[in-house]
């Protein structure tokens, strides 16, 4: 899922994935939040909101089961062996 760099002191970027009812919230702390079963009336809300994080906090953060992660940006190398 593409997420869109945004606004906010604590909020760096959102996404949405509209066939899954699926939000991605990423801190800029680097948590990763996976909101479930999110009707795509709160993404557009969110997105044509005066504060993003100001409605999230209202309006999704405990209203919408999520699941949890931080995401580590740092590309690390995979090497494959091969037997």
């Amino acid at each position: 899922m593409e997420r869109i760099k945004v606004k906010s002191s604590k909020i760096e970027e959102v996404g949405y994935d509209r066939e899954k009812k699926i939000l991605e919230v990423k801190y800029k702390n680097k948590q990763l939040f996976k909101f479930k079963e999110v009707p795509s009336n709160f993404w557009s809300e969110l997105m044509l909101a005066p504060s993003i994080g100001k409605y999230f906090f209202d309006n999704i953060k405990d209203t919408f089961p999520y699941d949890f992660s931080i995401e580590d940006n740092t590309e690390e190398e995979e090497t494959e062996e091969e037997e």
